[in-house]
C-alpha cells in the first residue's frame, strides 16, 4: 500500500509539473502570437520557416541593392542630362562664332561663354553620389575623374572598371558609367581638350572662319560634340533601360517576399481560440490533479486503520 500512495504521489506531482509547463508554453505563445517557440515544437515547420527566412533575407539584401542602384542611377541620369544640355548650348555657339561677319569681340565674348561651359561640363563629371562616392570614376570612388594636369591639359584620373551588383540570385547590373568611355574613348580628340583649343582660337583676334586654323579647330569642335553627345546619349538610354528592367525585378521580388511573409505566417502562426481552449483545459486538468495531489500526500498508515 506504501508504494501504490508513493507512486500515485509521484505521479500526480509530475503530472502537475507538465501541466503548469505546458501552460506557460501556451501563454507564452499567445504572448509571442506564434506557434513554435523553439524548433522541437514543430521540426519539419521549423525547417520550412528557416528555408523560407533565408529567402526572406536574400530578398530583402536584392532589394535594398536595387534601390541604392536606381538612387544611384537616377543621380548618373540627371548629370548626364545636363551633360546634354551643355553640348547642345556648346554646339550653338561653334556653329554662331563660326561665322565670318563677328568681330574678334563676339568670338571673345563666345570663348568666354564656353570657358563657363566647359567649367560646369567638368563640374558635373565630377559629381558625387549622396555618400561623397564620384559618379563617374569607375572603381576609384574616391579619386575626382577630371583633372588638369602640369601642362594644362585634361586628363582621366579614374578607370574603365564597372562595378557589379547583384539584384536576383541570377542577375548581376553594371552599377556605373566610366567618364573614359564618356569623354576618352571616342573617336575624335576628347571634348574637354579639344574645347580648351576652341576656346583659344575663339580668343585669339588674329583668327576668324576662313582661316585655315580656325576652320581646323571648330570642325575638329563639332566631331567631338557629335562623338560625345553620342556616347552620352547611348549611356543614358542604357541607364533607362536598366531602370526599367530593375523595376520589374523588384516588383518580383516585393511579390516573393509577401509570399514568404504568408508562409511563414502560415507555419508559425497562432490559433488563438485553440490555444485559449487549451489553457482552460489544462486548468481545470490542473485543478482536479492539485486536489488529488493534496488528498494522496495526507495518506499515512493510520488512515488505512
Amino acid at each position: 500500500m506504501r508504494v501504490s500512495t508513493f507512486n500515485t504521489y509521484s505521479s500526480s506531482l509530475y503530472r502537475m509539473q507538465n501541466l503548469t509547463s505546458e501552460i506557460a508554453k501556451l501563454n507564452e505563445m499567445q504572448a509571442t502570437s506564434t506557434s513554435i517557440l523553439r524548433p522541437s515544437d514543430d521540426p519539419i515547420g521549423s525547417v520550412k520557416m528557416i528555408g523560407n527566412q533565408r529567402d526572406m533575407a536574400a530578398t530583402e539584401q536584392y532589394i535594398n541593392n536595387i534601390e541604392s542602384l536606381s538612387s544611384s542611377f537616377s543621380r548618373a541620369e540627371t548629370n548626364l542630362s545636363s551633360v546634354v544640355e551643355l553640348q547642345n548650348r556648346m554646339r550653338e555657339i561653334t556653329i554662331s562664332a563660326n561665322n565670318g561677319s563677328l568681330s574678334p569681340k563676339d568670338r571673345a565674348a563666345y570663348g568666354a561663354e564656353m570657358s563657363e561651359l566647359l567649367g560646369a561640363f567638368t563640374d558635373t563629371l565630377n559629381a558625387k553620389d549622396e555618400s561623397g562616392n564620384y559618379l563617374f570614376s569607375g572603381n576609384k570612388t574616391d579619386t575626382a575623374p577630371i583633372a588638369i594636369d602640369d601642362s594644362g591639359h585634361y586628363t582621366y584620373q579614374g578607370d574603365n572598371k564597372l562595378r557589379e551588383v547583384q539584384t536576383s540570385s541570377s542577375s548581376w547590373v553594371s552599377a556605373n558609367v566610366t567618364g573614359d568611355a564618356l569623354i576618352f574613348s571616342n573617336g575624335s580628340d576628347d571634348i574637354l581638350n579639344q574645347t580648351q583649343d576652341f576656346i583659344k582660337a575663339l580668343k585669339d583676334p588674329a583668327l576668324a572662319p576662313g582661316n585655315a586654323a580656325f576652320d581646323d579647330v571648330a570642325t575638329a569642335m563639332l566631331e567631338s560634340l557629335d562623338d560625345t553627345l553620342t556616347s552620352t546619349s547611348r549611356a543614358i538610354t542604357d541607364i533607362g533601360g536598366k531602370q526599367n528592367s530593375l523595376s520589374l525585378v523588384q516588383s518580383s521580388h516585393e511579390e516573393m517576399k509577401l509570399f514568404n511573409d504568408t508562409v511563414i505566417g502560415e507555419i508559425q502562426g497562432l490559433d488563438h481560440p485553440k490555444a485559449q481552449a487549451e489553457i482552460t483545459a489544462n486548468l481545470v486538468v490542473l485543478e482536479i490533479t492539485q486536489k488529488t495531489f493534496v488528498q494522496v500526500s495526507q495518506l499515512s498508515l493510520f488512515n488505512q486503520l
